[in-house]
């Protein structure tokens, strides 16, 4: 029986367009033209494993390997471009698009005959030019700070990297997907060209990076000329970090606006900083804000230590940091009848993931209670409690978070107002599509005096 004129010359044109791509140098990928597909083919950077066909998979086809992503040809042998990519065998997202269809970078990548290798300096070379460019669009650096985060994920277009910069002469490189481990030489590289800097820092997160099916041997983060101690800026605040063995970054540039925030409220007031880290929403209310004291607690004899050098070092003597965990320290001052003008709560994640929501919720439920029974009771005051739970953060679209507090107020028997949420530092940038990247909220509440 002989074939119908139109399906051979759609597999004709399905074999002539893999043919061209194997030749260029990029393995084809061909993905279907429908709904389900419509999102990444719009802008979305990952795209799920079951958005694939396992018939468009070259069987050669392996984590790391950089592809060009088309769709099937319709009946008329016309097909879209989708954009560059890099596949990942084990992952949820099989495929995170480097560079979409209607960008310069792709006009530029795709008809060329260049290595793996070649494309990921290009890329990665191109964005974190671009990234430059638009911090330095919200005035970063500036002269009262000159850290922050410079790459940020999807936000930037480089899903499953960021980057922070501390000072002129240091980079921190946080690695959470396959491929940038297996391309790290190339893109320490690019690093370096690009960014000029004396020192780069290399740091895995390991649960991210096993969910994507990434399993290597544990390493010592990477370092080029490594420095001691560095002094930075932030809001005209000096901090000393030491990112190499630290908790993260060794600093978090994400509170930035919401530190400065806190400032403008501070003026003559009391402030309780709970699990303050560092210091610096207790440094911002007493130098910047002109607090009348702070007390930062942290679980963290290390942090709480740092804390005490980073105050030396700006000459500031109004501010106490304890070593204890933040219930204990909480149900003391409860007993002791201490009261606070403004209290932060800024706690570790509690929920990585929508599993452990519920439980998670307990746990806000009981620390905010326990805080807002500190705030002043005879003129009222402020308590800005956060979550960095992706989870947390957009369930139901931060609703969930809010109903918390509420309920917290309840059990606590204080009257709560919302003033307003806030989120990470502009310079923590993040995809239209890809809301889950709104992990941080700071929610600002209006505490009432009792009667």
């Amino acid at each position: 029986m002989q074939m119908p004129t139109s399906i051979a010359f759609l597999l004709l044109s399905t074999l002539l367009l893999s043919f061209t791509f194997h030749a260029s140098g990029l393995t084809l990928i061909q993905l279907p033209r429908n709904k389900r597909t419509l999102t990444f083919r719009s802008g979305q950077q990952l795209i799920y494993r079951n958005s694939l066909s396992s018939a468009s998979l070259p069987p050669t086809l392996k984590t790391g390997d950089i592809c060009l992503l088309k769709t099937f040809p319709d009946p008329h042998g016309q097909y879209d471009d989708i954009g560059i990519g890099v596949y990942n065998e084990e992952s949820m997202y099989a495929i995170r698009i480097l560079a979409h269809h209607n960008s310069e970078l792709y006009k530029t990548l795709e008809g060329g005959e260049l290595t793996d290798e070649e494309i990921v300096y290009s890329i990665f070379s191109r964005k974190l030019r671009a990234a430059q460019s638009s911090r330095l669009s919200l005035g970063l650096p500036s002269p009262s700070t000159d850290s922050y985060r410079l790459l940020n994920g999807e936000g930037d277009g480089l899903s499953g990297l960021s980057l922070d910069v501390y000072g002129p002469t240091l980079t921190v490189a946080m690695s959470s997907a396959a491929y940038v481990e297996i391309h790290k030489e190339t893109i320490m590289r690019c690093l370096k060209d690009v960014l000029e800097c004396e020192d780069v820092v290399w740091k895995r997160t390991e649960n991210r990076l096993m969910q994507d099916g990434f399993v290597g041997e544990e390493e010592e983060e990477v370092v080029v000329e490594r420095k001691e101690q560095n002094i930075i800026l932030e809001n005209g605040i000096k901090y000393y970090i030491q990112p190499v063995g630290s908790q993260k970054t060794g600093f978090y540039t994400d509170q930035r606006s919401n530190r400065e925030l806190v400032s403008g409220l501070a003026e003559g007031k009391t402030v309780l900083d709970l699990c303050c880290f560092v210091g610096a929403f207790s440094l911002n209310a007493a130098v910047n804000g002109g607090a009348k004291k702070c007390t930062g607690v942290d679980s963290s004899k290390d942090a709480v230590a740092a804390a005490q050098k980073n105050a030396e070092l700006n000459g500031v003597d109004n501010c106490e940091f304890i070593a204890m965990g933040i219930e204990a320290y909480m149900k003391d001052a409860i007993s002791r009848g201490l009261e606070y003008d403004i209290v932060i709560l800024d706690p570790p994640k509690l929920a990585p993931t929508v599993k452990s929501l519920e439980r998670a919720s307990r746990k806000y439920h009981a620390l905010n209670r326990d805080a807002l029974k500190l705030v002043n009771k005879k003129s009222g005051g402020v308590l800005m409690t956060c979550t960095c739970s992706s989870a947390m953060s957009t369930m139901n679209g931060g609703q969930y978070f809010l109903n918390t507090i509420q309920r917290a107020s309840l059990a606590a028997g204080r009257e709560i107002t919302l003033h307003g949420r806030s989120h990470a530092a502009a310079c923590h940038s993040t995809s239209p599509l890809e809301g889950s990247s709104n992990y941080l909220t700071a929610a600002l509440i209006g505490v009432a005096a009792e009667e």
